[in-house]
């Protein structure tokens, strides 16, 4: 009996609180009310239009990479650290199966040029850095990995499909120069 009793007031309390919670969504704004332009005044103050949401940015990157001797090198490996990263001298901080895991699905390869081409989309940020690694073994030289760390500035960024929460595209041209084992 107890049981029934908690099971009828728990029904009457989400069915009323749902029915409070739905009707305080409701619109009043007539649907054919034209939106109005704000007030000269307040767009002249500066002030800033509030939106939900998180500012993005696209990067491209596009380089080459070469061994000591200037010649390219294929099948290097190159990653695109997210922001929130841990890098302790040129190695990635914490669980290395999950490390693996984000280095293998996120990595770009070099052609037999040594070109690559990274497009992503992500959070603003100051720099950018690369993780450059030598993933075939001893099949085109030996090489030791590396981090490019690249500025992110008003003159390496595009503006011209920033809006909205988009903040721009940052464009960069690199050559990544390799150092033998």
């Amino acid at each position: 009996m107890k049981v029934k009793f908690l099971k009828l007031k728990n029904w009457l309390l989400v069915t009323v609180m749902g029915a409070m919670g739905l009707s305080s969504c409701h619109c009043h704004k007539q649907l054919a009310e034209p939106e109005k332009e704000p007030e000269p005044a307040v767009r002249d103050r500066g002030e800033m239009k509030l939106m939900y949401g998180v500012p993005t940015m696209d990067f491209q990157i596009r380089g080459q990479v070469k061994d000591a001797q200037g010649k390219p090198v294929k099948d290097i490996r190159i990653n695109m650290l997210e922001r929130n990263m841990e890098v302790k001298d040129g190695e990635l901080q914490g669980d290395p199966d999950a490390i693996n895991k984000w280095l293998e699905s996120t990595s770009v390869k070099t052609d037999k040029n040594g070109r690559f081409e990274i497009k992503n989309n992500g959070i603003p940020q100051e720099r950018v850095l690369l993780m450059v690694r030598d993933a075939d073994g001893k099949e085109n030289g030996e090489f030791k990995n590396r981090m490019v760390e690249m500025k992110v500035t008003p003159d390496n960024v595009d503006m011209s499909n920033a809006g909205g929460w988009n903040q721009g595209t940052f464009n960069k041209e690199v050559e990544i120069k390799l150092e033998d084992k």
